[in-house]
């Protein structure tokens, strides 16, 4: 767009009057305050407020100018309210007349509506910090994938005037802080594993090989475990594909119509494997003759209910045709029997690995040579044990059919989990399922063993295939399986076999990492295959030890080539690590310095790459680049737009108290019109898992019951069922109340009203509503219409009654101070010194109730001007006992009284009329106190006087959208304050 001469000069003058304007309006309000303001102060407040000791630490005789209350804003909202409110001057100094109070009020409005104008929009001042002890932990967690907390022994972080431990002027790093952060990167680095495509961060510190054996062990198992191989599930998955496929078309099961399709709808319904699902169908609609296994099998099938409805005798008789599988299966085991030979030990490796292969190879298949067995030994029924004597060639040859056919389909094991030492004590087979997990089976050595090729086979698909072959190949790699087993073996052939004490042995020691070099491995198999074949020679054992050697020559080789293949993927993966927890790109120079630092450290004595790798990452975690919030650093004192990368950052410690995730930095690295982001991403991130750290973040510290988890001011033996359990129950009830609201968008005066609970099963109990076992701790559940069992909100959750109670007896001044001050955002000074403690427990009341002696306590005049404002609204929360239970007498017995004045003078009764009060007559209170703590906790400073608009500008916008929540954190998200930054000075 083009002006004319005649448009520019008008917008000129326009915006010159407008600067003329508004400096005069400052000009005025400057003389104003000199003229007015001012001598105020001298003559009410700076006989008390000034000097080397002035009361309450405030010195009024510092504020001379319109900029000192700019800079103290909070501190002069607070004079200027106890002012109105005539707690100040106290009551036997020098009053005020009205006109002087509404002269500085009407200042205050003035001086407010004009600063705030004129700085509309100002983004504040936030220094460069560094992350908060929660932030950290977060990070650490989101960068590494496992919730390691290293902050835990960090000094508590201090909370600015607004209650949130994120504003910068506090988060300061001492020398002391900079020793906990090397301690804390030197605990992350002993959660690092080094694995064939990079770096990977173990739940438990993996520093020995022990520590990394149980890591990959545990993930196996894991996989193993999760794999559907119950028959009696399959069986049922196919009654119900056969009573689909009947009621859909009825000739359809004779045509064999639609059942491909039908099996694999069906294997998702039940979870199964299509694949395997597919050959028990199969296998059950073909009986092989009219003996065997099969035909039994096809027979009982056959005769399951026909009716869809009868599914309870349907699934039961599944369960019995299962158990005719396992009992019919476990007697035809394939029979390898333990090799020997003279001179070696029956533990040898050799021999143990020998047998497990052969076990490994038949577990599909069928002893036929056996079936004929008479006795004790017998393996089939007589009648079957006839035809395999006298029957025909045909009628044998089905017979034997069926077995092999179900030997094939239903494998001995699918997999061993555990085995025993069974080369050394038959007892310890793997048919016992006892032993070590996944070990092969050795005599005091190290090893492990596969024995899955039944569960490839038959039920993985091609991607399980890959994922269990990987989990071996970790294995292997992580915990140098490989060549810790052949160490194992020269430890056991010297010290327990004794069969490598001669002198021609010497040169292989278990300790000698030279030992298992490929030229070491093959002289030793020269000499050991020597020595066996003096001895009395058994041909099997021979090939066993041979194919041993060879075996483990290749394996060793293999992990050497992929340990050496792997360490530039290492490195690399470090590199993206960093620049991950720098939430930003590397630049150039950045991935040369820790590419240099790694080298470095490869440099001094006795270092590897393993703790080259460890040292360089250490060096990244205590980089200021990832302890500090560089997002917020501007050098420059005009308004600037936060880059992408800065406003990713920004937008997830708001909302997840954390770094960014990849989606969000790709997003940072996009072009403008699409790098910044919208609603969409807004719900996005609410909606996920790590929203929970804002909530805990946000809410724990504006509603002040962070640390309740360590709250041991209950009696527990006045109050035995309050346990551990319950109280992080309570702890966590306002987090999953305030996530559930987040995430269906409801209204914030849900938080002072609802007719609805978040519980879990402890809570459910505690409050006597609903029916959730007390065990289901995880699972929590909305629960409707609460309001008739007195619950609902933050007024009646249990956590706050209890941590504003001293133990024994209800406090209605904590609980009612908590209320006025953490809710409504009322800002009440400390008490004076010396005031006298009521007593500790309601059995000690005497014969004055709690609020008798209340109402004494507020006859002192420095105690009824405090007191008046929340005494009454604690009052009307005694029908809750020290634990937030109901009740209708205190401890000693006395009747509760749930009535009060409140501080309207207005008469009201329980927690119903304290609810109607906030909601009617200070509903806005609520509505301001709640944008400024979030707002406050967004931008992580102090609130300054353009905050005030931005504030209204929430809750205007909360009162178009029905208080939707998230109208206020849409609000705060697109608003100058949070987009932009600034350096310099205040203005």
């Amino acid at each position: 767009m083009q002006f004319s001469k005649s448009q520019l000069l008008n917008l000129f003058w326009l915006i010159l009057s407008i600067c003329i304007s508004d400096c005069r309006a400052q000009d005025g309000t400057a003389a104003d305050f000199r003229s007015n303001v001012q001598p105020l102060f001298s003559k009410y407040c700076n006989d008390c407020h000034s000097g080397e000791s002035p009361e309450a630490k405030l010195d009024t005789s510092l504020i001379v100018a319109p900029k000192d209350v700019a800079s103290a804003w909070g501190t002069w909202q607070s004079i200027v309210s106890r002012v109105k409110a005539s707690e100040m001057p106290p009551k036997d100094a020098l009053q005020p007349s009205d006109a002087e109070k509404k002269l500085l009020i009407q200042w205050t409005s003035e001086f407010r509506n004009s600063e705030a104008n004129r700085l509309r929009g100002d983004p504040g001042l936030i220094s460069t910090r560094r992350l908060t002890n929660a932030e950290y932990n977060y990070t650490i967690r989101d960068l590494t994938g496992v919730d390691i907390r290293p902050t835990q022994s960090f000094p508590v972080d201090p909370a600015n005037e607004m209650g949130f431990d994120n504003s910068a002027e506090s988060l300061t790093i001492s020398p002391g802080l900079v020793t906990k952060y090397l301690d804390a990167a030197r605990m992350v680095a002993d959660h690092m594993l080094l694995t064939p495509e990079g770096i990977r961060f173990a739940p438990f510190p993996v520093v020995t090989d022990t520590d990394r054996d149980k890591y990959c062990v545990q993930k196996i198992v894991d996989f193993y475990l999760r794999q559907p191989i119950q028959y009696e599930t399959y069986l049922f998955a196919c009654w119900t594909a056969k009573m689909e496929l009947k009621e859909a078309r009825p000739d359809a099961a004779a045509k064999g119509e639609s059942i491909d399709s039908l099996l694999a709808s069906t294997s998702k319904q039940f979870g199964l494997s299509e694949k395997y699902l597919t050959t028990v169908w199969n296998t059950i609609q073909d009986p092989l003759g009219k003996h065997g296994p099969l035909a039994k099998l096809h027979a009982e099938w056959n005769q399951l209910p026909n009716d869809p409805l009868d599914i309870d005798h349907a699934r039961s008789r599944c369960r019995e045709l299962a158990e005719y599988i396992r009992d019919t299966r476990s007697k035809l085991r394939w029979n390898a029997p333990n090799i020997r030979n003279s001179g070696l030990h029956n533990g040898t490796q050799s021999l143990v690995l020998w047998k497990n292969r052969e076990l490994a190879s038949h577990r599909r298949s069928c002893p036929v040579e056996d079936l004929s067995l008479e006795g004790e030994d017998a393996l089939v029924p007589q009648e079957e044990r006839e035809i395999l004597k006298k029957g025909t060639e045909e009628v044998r040859h089905q017979l034997v059919s069926s077995y092999e056919k179900f030997c094939s389909v239903f494998p001995d094991n699918f997999y061993i989990l555990e085995r025993g030492r069974a080369n050394v004590d038959p007892k310890e087979s793997d048919r016992e399922g006892k032993g070590r997990l996944l070990s092969a089976g050795f005599h005091s050595m190290m090893g492990y063993f596969r024995d899955d090729q039944p569960l490839c086979e038959l039920i993985l698909s091609e991607e399980e295939r890959s994922e269990i072959d990987r989990l071996w190949n970790e294995l292997d790699f992580i915990a140098l399986a490989p060549l810790r087993q052949f160490s194992g073996f020269i430890w056991f052939e010297r010290a327990e076999a004794s069969f490598i004490n001669d002198e021609q042995f010497q040169f292989v020691r278990a300790e000698d990492r030279s030992a298992a070099s490929e030229s070491a491995m093959m002289r030793f198999k020269a000499l050991y295959m020597e020595k066996l074949h003096t001895r009395k020679k058994n041909p099997q054992v021979s090939d066993a030890v041979e194919f041993y050697f060879d075996d483990m020559n290749r394996q060793i080789r293999t992990l050497e080539q992929q340990l050496e293949q792997s360490k530039p993927l290492q490195l690399e993966s470090l590199l993206m690590f960093a620049g991950n927890a720098y939430r930003r790109s590397l630049s150039a120079s950045e991935r040369s310095a820790i590419v240099a630092f790694y080298r470095q450290c490869l440099k001094l004595p006795n270092a590897d790459h393993r703790s080259a790798i460890e040292d360089t990452l250490i060096s990244i975690l205590v980089s200021p680049s990832f302890l500090y919030r560089w997002d917020l650093q501007s050098s420059s004192e005009k308004v600037t737009e936060l880059s992408g990368a800065e406003l990713a950052s920004r937008w997830s410690y708001f909302l997840w108290a954390s770094k960014p995730d990849v989606e969000a930095l790709k997003r940072s690295t996009a072009s403008p019109e699409t790098k910044t982001p919208t609603q969409q991403e807004m719900m996005r991130m609410l909606s996920d898992p790590r929203a929970r750290g804002m909530v805990v973040e946000f809410l724990g510290n504006w509603l002040d019951f962070r640390r309740f988890g360590n709250h041991n001011g209950v009696d527990r033996e006045q109050f035995p069922t309050f346990n551990d359990v319950l109280r992080q129950s309570m702890a966590d009830e306002p987090v999953e109340y305030f996530l559930e609201l987040l995430r269906r968008n409801g209204s914030i005066l849900e938080l002072i009203q609802s007719d609805h609970v978040i519980v879990n099963g402890p809570l459910s109990q505690h409050y006597g509503i609903g029916s959730l076992p007390s065990e289901s701790t995880t699972t929590w559940k909305k629960l409707a219409g609460s309001s008739d069992s007195g619950r609902g909100g933050l007024l009646t959750m249990a956590i706050f009654l209890t941590q504003n109670s001293p133990g024994q007896r209800t406090s209605p001044v904590k609980r009612g101070y908590w209320v006025v001050r953490k809710l409504l955002g009322e800002v009440i000074p400390p008490p004076p010194p010396n005031v006298p403690e009521l007593p500790a427990s309601e059995h000690q009341l005497g014969d004055l109730t709690l609020r008798e002696l209340l109402a004494k306590h507020r006859e002192h005049p420095s105690c009824a001007a405090c007191h008046d404002r929340f005494d009454a609204v604690g009052l009307l929360l005694e029908g809750f006992d020290p634990i937030g239970r109901p009740r209708t007498k205190d401890l000693g017995g006395r009747d509760v009284s749930v009535d009060a004045i409140l501080p309207n003078g207005r008469s009201a009764t329980g927690l119903g009329d304290l609810r109607s009060y906030i909601m009617n007559e200070r509903q806005d209170d609520f509505r301001r106190h709640f944008c400024k703590s979030l707002l406050s906790y967004a931008l992580g400073r102090n609130l300054i006087i353009p905050d005030d608009l931005l504030v209204e500008e929430m809750m205007q916008n909360l009162r178009l959208n029905d208080d939707k929540i998230l109208s206020a954190f849409e609000t705060i998200l697109n608003s100058p304050q949070f987009r932009t930054k600034r350096g310099g000075t205040t203005h």
